[in-house]
């Protein structure tokens, strides 16, 4: 049985003639806020339910006589034109629930039985949704709510097309699919999430047909994908890195050669001038081992133990300012190294050299129109924390809430894989540190600071600092 009434609207036209309009809308209003729904409600259980709701309402005001003969006269039940056997689960359900207390025996196992199972559905951790075979919601559980961000008294009782979007289109395609299993990606509050569906037909006959239902699995499979990506991401560093390995091993072999005739130079001749070239030559060889050693570690990145020794933050900026000059088209951003020459923490120098390779790239890319990124440092109580700075855009708070998350990157495609500040996030903390962004620094200039924490080192008395601090020597002037 079916009732001829598509909204809850229509009950006042049709109570309007052996009741009056007036009192045909005040029992209607009153019956639909016993039962906290709308004038624009439409879903077939809900419109049952205040069908029987106003009969209530008029036997205590008429009689339950005139109520009945008033409702069957006016929003009649028909029968319903196919051949199903289906039944309101939801009706029965309220029934059921009012008189809980009242059923006995064989009558309440059954209940319990019911109750238990409809208990088990809700809070199973995946998503579960079942339909009728019209096409109703008769069943929607919390995981499924928590996934799709849609309660279950919004849907309940309601066609499937009734789901805002993308759930709308999702499902409605998914069910009339002749796929059992699918995997769709949809965009909820801005982010992309991947989801699994799987479908099986319930009660008698195939799929789609009135007498019989569905129930639909759904899955959030994002971090699984997220995994996935990131696993073939490793995969390629480490090609990458292997490669890395063997161009620093050609390159190696002629900068040791050089490196020699180099010193032979030195101890062949007493003229200052091939004194002065043989000394540069030295430099510059140094400064190459010195590059390539930084691209195979920073390729390698994580794969190696962390060697703990003392490491100057000064020298640890300096050589990530030296790398990111290397790239002369980048000319209008400055690099300024302000950072004590004293200051000194424990730490892995390769590593933290592609802390401030991460940061200072950034840093430079977010200055398209030129400007100048500074490196700063300070103690304070028994840590070191260094500031980069620049007087860049900012950062978007959408994206600096979800910063250091693999994959979070504002770069167009192809020039940032997103996983730079996770990197330097898992390598700061590694080294018992703290990482802070603030940005934007000024609401109308913009500008990014990020802040980084290390445990200060203190030398052991007899350490000679000279030893374990290079030379330190001014920037080329072309850097």
């Amino acid at each position: 049985w079916e009732l001829s009434i598509s909204s809850a609207r229509e009950f006042i036209g049709r109570l309007s003639k052996p009741l009056g309009a007036s009192t045909a809308r005040r029992e209607v209003e009153l019956a639909l806020n016993d039962l906290a729904m709308s004038l624009d409600e439409t879903r077939p259980y809900a419109l049952r339910r205040l069908r029987d709701q106003l009969e209530s309402n008029l036997s205590g005001l008429l009689g339950p006589s005139v109520a009945h003969e008033i409702m069957n006269g006016s929003v009649p039940y028909v029968i319903q034109t196919n051949n199903t056997d289906s039944q309101d689960i939801h009706f029965i359900e309220s029934r059921l629930e009012e008189y809980h207390d009242k059923l006995t025996g064989l009558a309440g196992e059954l209940d319990s039985l019911r109750r238990f199972h409809r208990q088990t559905l809700q809070d199973l951790p995946v998503g579960v949704c079942s339909l009728g075979g019209d096409g109703e919601v008769l069943g929607w559980n919390s995981a499924l709510e928590a996934i799709t961000r849609v309660s279950p008294d919004q849907i309940l009782g309601s066609q499937i097309s009734h789901l805002p979007e993308p759930w709308n289109s999702v499902f409605s395609q998914f069910i009339v699919n002749e796929s059992r299993n699918q995997q769709v990606e949809v965009e909820l509050e801005g982010v992309h999430r991947w989801i699994s569906l799987h479908k099986a037909a319930i009660g008698l006959g195939k799929l789609n047909q009135a007498n019989s239902g569905q129930v639909v699995v759904v899955e959030d499979t994002t971090e699984v994908k997220m995994l996935e990506h990131h696993v073939a991401h490793n995969e390629r560093l480490a090609s990458v890195g292997r490669l890395a390995a063997g161009v620093a091993h050609e390159i190696g072999n002629p900068i040791t050669g050089i490196a020699c005739l180099a010193q032979n130079l030195r101890y062949d001749s007493k003229q200052p001038e091939i004194l002065d070239s043989a000394d540069q030559i030295l430099d510059q060889t140094k400064r190459i081992s010195r590059i390539v050693q930084s691209l195979v570690s920073f390729s390698h990145s994580g794969t190696t133990e962390v060697a703990m020794e003392p490491v100057y933050v000064f020298e640890c900026a300096q050589e990530a300012i030296d790398l990111l000059s290397l790239n002369k088209e980048v000319t209008q951003v400055s690099f300024t190294n302000l950072a004590d020459p004293n200051h000194c923490v424990k730490g892995d120098q390769q590593r933290l050299t592609q802390v401030f390779i991460n940061l200072l790239s950034n840093a430079r890319d977010a200055m398209s129109g030129g400007g100048e990124v500074k490196v700063i440092s300070h103690e304070k109580d028994h840590t070191i924390v260094i500031d980069v700075e620049d007087n860049g855009s900012g950062i978007a708070p959408e994206v600096l809430k979800r910063i250091y998350e693999p994959f979070v990157t504002t770069k167009d495609p192809g020039k940032g894989t997103g996983l730079g500040m996770s990197l330097v996030y898992s390598i700061v903390e590694e080294h018992y540190g703290q990482i802070a962004i603030h940005s934007p620094l000024d609401s109308e200039k913009g500008g990014t600071r990020v802040t980084i924490t290390l445990p200060r080192y203190t030398l052991l008395s007899g350490e000679n600092s000279e030893v374990d601090h290079e030379e330190q020597h001014e920037p080329h002037p072309d850097r």
